[in-house]
């Protein structure tokens, strides 16, 4: 037990005056002459017993009162976490989570609706010597200042402005932070206060584990928010699909332990704010589940697919790009006949968000300019005016898929794009030996033109066989970057080089030499490839906190988010070409591009998948994960300030303290009127 007040444990020494009084005004016994001990009254031994024992239990009932007022005035409380410590200054790091997942409902609103509250009931405890450091956090923390604060004001105006974002969640990310900002601080009491739905898919590999940081000088408490319910579903995706009847949209969700049946999806389109189709998503209780659900006729822009409101709305709405806004402008530069790759560019086209046109050694210079990306199909060279065009079209920031072919003049494309790309030196076509046939395998563990491949390297891409291929050896003009290889036949043979913002393809798609063209990975790879170049990524969207880039020229440009509101970007140069870049995007919805006032592009952004699972770590697992002793959960509350500071410095039990001197005091008034009440004792008979 310690005490707030220890100064006022003086007053225990006016425990000692009703001693004194009795001392002092003790009466002693006079001697006096009587003539006769008839006059007497006789009083038994006995009786002086009781009169004694009552006098000593008054005295010690009105000491023990005093004393208890004294010590109620002290303010005893039973030790808290800081102990000795407790009169020392204090400083709090406040980790709150704003991820996706804290806007679910709860009794509160939602959950980081809680979270601000409990702040704020946080702010209330701190002394004049204290500080706090606020840490909002999602895919990595975000504080609100470099060190820690003592302006309650200031503390309490950015707790108000806190709000859900709808990035995915890092717990480590945060937690490493904290543990640095505990380890920087000087103060004597170090306090980390997390509030969080501790969301398990927060935690890299589900792994609860706190990074090494000074939690043995500190204490921890976890303070979990709870939604009304975690059972949730989730659209994962939406994208357009083509249909033998038309357009259709392809719309996925995942469920994490929801009612199964059949969920309505209904489908507008963003810029006219109509109804373009309705359909049922079959949800299982846990799992993933898709529809194809038929469309009047494809937006303009874009559009969106919605379901019921449910635990967490951020996820109950995925928008999607779409119309020639929505889609990357491709131009196929080709000799004879569709080839395979033209045709498996144009599957799908426009659903697919590739609009695709073939052209000819004319048309590839005057279309160029307005293209995203630019083909070469296994073209034997080019003519000087198409060479130069698509030059000064890669300089520019385009993106560049060249596939090289058996007809492809290894003389020409090694004296010019090859040298500029700086991919290497293309040889002859070699053949397999007798009964032998290379396979196309992943040369790297993760790239955006592969998702959905299989993942470790070395793994065959498709059971397509090659019988011949297009050497090509490293090289290139000097300074280049090397090449990175993303596929490859074998270790000398590579088949699928990156270089920046272009890709080269060396493969022989003649049926007598492979049959890739007609693998079920032909077309998803050079959708994927096109895409990449064109956006970025393969996927349908971004998601928040991801920058949109794209080949820009010298213009005036500008980025919208859905409300009209204008995205800061910029022009930035690097490789020789210049990217129109935004800053990260915090709101999903769907954003448009525009090139002097014109509409150049659409793009959508989505929340990540993860953020629909609303499980959470178990409690005693969060405070196993720092040192024992050191972590205690605290459950937010209207009465939070109180027990913070029963937690800090104990519980106060002043208030018992009174209740027991007001009990004696009564006791002792109760005894004195009885004694003084009782009537003397008769004289016994003469």
């Amino acid at each position: 037990m310690s005490f707030l007040n220890p100064l006022f444990l003086i007053g225990l020494a006016a425990a000692a005056i009703p001693i004194l009084i009795h001392l002092f005004t003790r009466k002693r016994p006079r001697e006096m002459a009587f003539p006769s001990l008839e006059f007497l009254a006789e009083v038994n031994r006995s009786e002086i017993r009781r009169l004694r024992l009552r006098q000593w239990l008054l005295l010690l009932l009105r000491t023990l009162a005093i004393a208890a007022l004294a010590l109620a005035m002290a303010r005893p409380a039973l030790r808290g976490s800081h102990g000795l410590g407790a009169g020392g200054s204090t400083s709090v790091v406040a980790l709150v989570d704003q991820s996706g997942s804290m806007g679910a409902v709860s009794q509160g609103g939602t959950l980081l609706a809680e979270a601000r509250r409990a702040v704020e009931g946080l702010l209330a405890t701190l002394g004049p010597e204290d500080e706090m450091l606020l840490v909002p956090y999602d895919d990595g923390p975000h504080p609100i200042s470099a060190r820690p604060l003592a302006d309650a004001g200031r503390l309490r105006a950015a707790t108000q402005g806190l709000s859900p974002s709808a990035r995915a969640t890092d717990h480590a990310r945060a937690l490493e932070f904290a543990a640095r900002a505990l380890a920087e601080s000087h103060a004597l009491n170090r306090e980390l206060f997390w509030l969080s739905d501790f969301q398990t898919s927060g935690f890299p590999g589900g792994a609860i584990q706190a990074p090494e940081g000074p939690w043995d000088r500190s204490r921890v408490y976890l303070m979990p928010l709870v939604p009304t319910s975690r059972a949730n579903v989730g659209l994962t995706d939406a994208s357009l699909a083509p249909t033998e009847s038309g357009t259709a949209l392809t719309v996925a969700g995942v469920a994490h332990d929801a009612r199964a049946g059949d969920l309505s999806v209904e489908v507008r389109d963003l810029a006219a704010d109509a109804e373009l189709g309705r359909g049922y998503l079959p949800i299982p209780q846990d799992g993933e589940a898709s529809a194809l659900v038929p469309l009047a006729r494809l937006p303009e822009q874009g559009g969106v697919a919605l379901i019921p409101d449910d635990a967490l709305p951020l996820d109950n709405r995925r928008v999607f790009a779409a119309g020639p806004a929505g889609s990357a402008r491709v131009l196929v530069r080709e000799e004879g006949r569709p080839s395979p790759v033209r045709l498996a560019l144009e599957a799908g086209s426009p659903a697919s968000g590739l609009e695709v046109k073939a052209v000819d050694a004319a048309g590839l210079a005057a279309g160029i300019a307005g293209a995203d990306v630019v083909v070469l199909d296994d073209l034997p060279r080019l003519g000087p005016i198409e060479e130069q065009a698509v030059v000064d079209f890669y300089r520019g920031g385009g993106g560049l898929l060249v596939v090289l072919g058996a007809r492809a003049d290894s003389s020409f494309w090694n004296a010019s794009l090859l040298r500029e790309l700086g991919v290497g030196v293309l040889g002859a076509t070699e053949s397999a030996a007798q009964g032998a046939a290379w396979r196309l395998r992943r040369a790297v563990a993760g790239h955006a033109v592969l998702v959905g491949f299989p993942a470790r390297p070395g793994e065959p891409l498709s059971t397509a066989t090659f019988r011949s291929v297009r050497a090509l050896a490293a090289g290139g003009r000097r300074g280049a970057a090397a090449a990175r290889v993303l596929l490859e036949y074998d270790r000398r043979h590579p088949a699928l080089l990156e270089a920046p913002h272009a890709l080269v393809l060396t493969a022989v798609l003649d049926p007598a030499a492979s049959d890739f063209a007609v693998s079920g990975a032909f077309l998803p790879l050079l959708h994927q490839c096109v895409k990449v170049l064109a956006r970025g990524t393969a996927a349908g969207s971004l998601t928040p906190g991801e920058r949109y880039s794209v080949p820009a020229g010298t213009a005036d440009w500008r980025i919208e988010d859905e409300q009209g509101h204008e995205v800061r970007s910029e022009l930035v140069a690097a490789g020789g070409a210049t990217r129109l870049t935004s800053a990260p995007l915090e709101r999903t919805g769907l954003y448009r591009v525009l090139q002097g006032g014109t509409l150049r592009n659409t793009f959508a952004v989505n929340p990540p998948a993860q953020e629909s699972d609303l499980a959470a770590a178990a409690e005693p697992a969060l405070v196993q994960a720092f040192p024992p002793g050191r972590a205690q959960v605290l459950r937010p509350g209207a009465d939070l300030a109180r027990r913070v500071r029963e937690a800090r410095y104990g519980r106060e039990l002043w208030a018992w303290f009174v209740i027991g001197a007001l009990i004696l005091l009564v006791a002792e008034m109760i005894i004195a009127r009885w004694a003084m009440g009782s009537p003397a004792r008769e004289p016994a008979a003469a």
